[in-house]
Formats: structure tokens, sequence, C-alpha cells
């Protein structure tokens, strides 16, 4: 399917092409909730119901990983398109219909969907209808303020068990940003998102009005992180480090930073950085890597690193270019899990992004089968992904080391690449015209 000389269209053609085109996508949205539909019932009667072994939340979560994997999305996406597809080829037929039909867009759908969330099923048909028509015409942000009123005059009791449920939905998200940038994101009671950022914007006017030249924007961006962090490194608002990661002769490493304890609002906390240790002393300016986000400069790793407390060698090999490993000890030293950690970034199943602070170290081979303890048999998964390779139904291997080959239950083959590459190794030294090899300027530092 491809537009035809699209280039000789005026206005109004192009016009008419882009409405069907719209409802062309609304259409094959809705054909994807279908099928979503069907993977899922798929796995119910092929799990579920065949042994007795997997229960029907099991069913929903093997089958929404598959999903995810074919469709390069997080499973946390993949899981949320299922459920609304279930409701919508389910309770909600006539929203399907609609956008099948083109009359309503997947996120205008979504509005519906969340409005029709709890509500008695006494005229709740009709209640869907009236959001349907509620919506031609309207933006998704205007139908939703839309259909909320609708909601709140047609039911007006469910207002405060909604409002209830929604606060028990409340967190705190970090997401990366591109150049040394990410955003923190808070989910809050309205009222007191509300009086945080009115407190922001009358702390930073009065920055603005004792002369400082920084935008209302960053002023409000560098208070928070004041008031969080307890302290600026410098007039340009830079928060203090709180954590930062080194390296011996030949490797990376990392080291740690207890940071401040603000005022008492803040815990402890620990990042962190692996950097080489040519970088580290001003002899290079290669980037180092900020654990969870990704490459830094190499003046903000030596930043960090001046307040570090703690620091851990990783030896690397200077030929293969790969931390050494730790034989058959089934424990995970120290060193290597924090290697581990920085490597991985998430949990190594398709598509999962959760932390590796919340995830386990697992044995790829497992351990009692002659697995070994070196970083080219571990991986870092969540519980959830974990236990799918406990129990079977998601099979790994480490084809080469930190790279990961997973076989879905369908068969299927998706690989996962770790967050952290290694840099080439060392160039292997020189050879004295008699072959033997040079001294080594130091002494290589102690494994882990």
């Amino acid at each position: 399917m491809a537009l035809q000389n699209p280039e000789s269209f005026d206005e109004e053609a192009t016009g008419e092409t882009l409405v069907q085109v719209a409802h062309l996508i609304a259409w094959a949205q809705a054909q994807q909730a279908r099928l979503l539909t069907r993977m899922h019932t798929i796995f119910l009667d092929s799990y579920a119901a065949a042994s007795g072994q997997v229960e029907p939340g099991m069913a929903f979560s093997l089958a929404s990983s598959e999903c995810a994997a074919i469709l390069h999305v997080p499973q946390v996406t993949a899981q949320r398109m299922m459920f609304e597809a279930n409701r919508l080829t389910g309770s909600h037929t006539a929203t399907l219909k609609a956008l099948e039909d083109g009359r309503l867009s997947y996120p205008h759908a979504q509005v519906v969907l969340e409005q029709c969330e709890g509500a008695p099923a006494a005229g709740l048909a009709e209640f869907e209808a009236d959001l349907i028509a509620a919506a031609e015409g309207r933006t998704r942000a205007q139908f939703s303020c839309k259909a909320r009123r609708l909601r709140e005059a047609k039911y007006p009791e469910t207002v405060p068990e909604r409002h209830r449920s929604a606060f028990e939905q409340r967190k705190v998200t970090l997401h990366r940003d591109e150049d040394g940038m990410s955003w923190l994101s808070a989910h809050l009671a309205a009222a007191e998102a509300q009086q945080i950022y009115t407190a922001l914007s009358t702390a930073a006017r009065g920055e603005q009005s004792a002369g400082d030249p920084r935008t209302r924007d960053q002023l409000r961006a560098d208070i928070l992180a004041q008031l969080l962090l307890g302290g600026f490194s410098g007039k340009q608002g830079r928060p203090t480090a709180s954590g930062a990661g080194g390296s011996s002769a030949g490797g990376g490493g990392d080291l740690s930073d207890s940071g401040p304890d603000p005022l008492g609002v803040l815990p402890r906390a620990e990042i962190m950085v692996l950097i080489n240790a040519e970088t580290l002393f001003g002899a290079d300016e290669q980037p180092a890597e900020l654990h969870g986000y990704g490459p830094i400069s190499a003046e903000a790793a030596r930043r960090l690193a001046r307040n570090a407390t703690r620091w851990t060698g990783l030896v690397q090999d200077p030929r293969t270019g790969e931390i050494l490993g730790v034989g058959r000890r089934r424990k995970v030293p120290a060193g290597l899990a924090r290697w581990l950690r920085a490597r991985d970034g998430t949990c190594r199943f398709p598509g999962c992004r959760v932390s590796t602070a919340n995830s386990d170290i697992d044995h790829t081979i497992d351990w009692a089968k002659g697995g070994p303890t070196d970083h080219g048999n571990l991986e870092h998964l969540c519980r959830r992904h974990h236990r799918f390779k406990t129990l079977g139904y998601w099979k790994a291997c480490q084809p080469t080391p930190g790279a990961i080959e997973w076989t879905s239950p369908t068969g299927r083959i998706y690989r996962t690449e770790p967050f952290l590459e290694l840099g080439p190794p060392n160039p292997a030294p020189e050879l004295h015209a008699d072959h033997q090899e040079k001294e080594p300027l130091q002494e290589p530092a102690p494994p882990f």
C-alpha cells in the first residue's frame, strides 16, 4: 500500500487523504487489539487449562511478554495494551467498533475505557454511547475533560472512591534523556503538586528579582535539586556529587559516595560511574558511564569522583577486554556484582526496564548444573522474568559474554545486549627482539 504521486495533491486532496490515513490507523489498531486478545486466549488455553501449573495471571503475564518482544515495547506497555484489548473485545465492543470505523482514535478510545472503569453496570452501555458521541471534533485532552465531567454528572457517588484509588497510584519515576539529562517526575495529589510548583515558582521569582540571570524554568529545577540534595557545586546550579566510579590499570571499576544527608530529608544514597584510570587522572577525555543513564563527560565524572568515598577496582583482560571471572564460587563477589550492575543497567529480559537495583543476579546456566560464577554466565533478572526462566517458560543462553539469547514459549528467538558495552581492550604489550614481553609499567590491580 502506498500513496500514488502525493506531490501532485492540492490542499483538498491532501486533507482528504489525511482523513483516510487516520481511519486506516484506527482500523489497524482495532485489529491489533483483536490479535492481542487472541494471543492471551491462546496462552490461557495452552497453559492455564492444560496441566493447571500456570494460573490465569501467569498466562496473562506470559502472553504479554511474548507480545512485548514481538512489538518491541516494554512489558508494562504490552500488559496495558493487552488489558485494554481484552476490555475492547469484551465489555466495550461499541468502542472497538467506533475505533474500527474511524470515529475514534486509539487515544480517544483509551479515555472511554478510563471513564467507564468501575462505573455501575446499570446504564453503562448508554454512558459509553454518550462518551463516543462526545469525542467527535475534540482533541484527546478536550475529550478527556468533557468525559470526566460526563462521568461525574452521571455517577457522582463514585467520585470519592475514584480519588482514593488514584491517590494509591502516586509515585516518582525517572526517565533518561539525551545529553546528560534525565526527567524526574512525581505523580502526586493535585493540591500537593500545585503547592510544590507554586512554592518553586515563588522562590524562582525571588531569585530573579535579586538579579539571578537564570530563567524561571532553570531556577525551578535548580531549587528543587537543592532542596533534595542539600547544595550546589556552583553558580550554574549543578547539584553536588552523590557518587562516582573509577578503574584500575587495564580495566574498569566503580566507587561510591554516600553523599550528604541534607537536613534529614533523604537517606544516604549510592551511584556508580565507570571511569578508566587515564580519564580519572586527566590523561585523556574519554566519556565515563553513569550507571542507569549512559555516557557522561570526563569532566562530570571527575567532579563526581572528587567526592567519592569508596572505590572498587575491576581488572580487564588486556587481550580480550573481558572482566575476570571467579570460577566455581556460587556467591557473586561484591566487585563482580557491582560490575554486573553497571553492565546490565536493567533486567536483561527483552524490553524490560526494571533497574538492576530491583533485580536479582541469576546464573544463566544454573550453578548446580555446572554454570560458573563469572560475568559470561550471569545476568540481572527482575522477579517476574526470573520466575519465567526458573519455571522453564522462557529459556536463556549467553553465546558471548553479556549478550543474552532468549527463546520464548512459542519458539521465537530474541537477543538482548548489555547496557554497558566493553570498550576495545588495551593493545598487547610490545615485544623485545627476543620476543620477551616488556615488564608492565605498574602492577595490575588485584581482581575484585
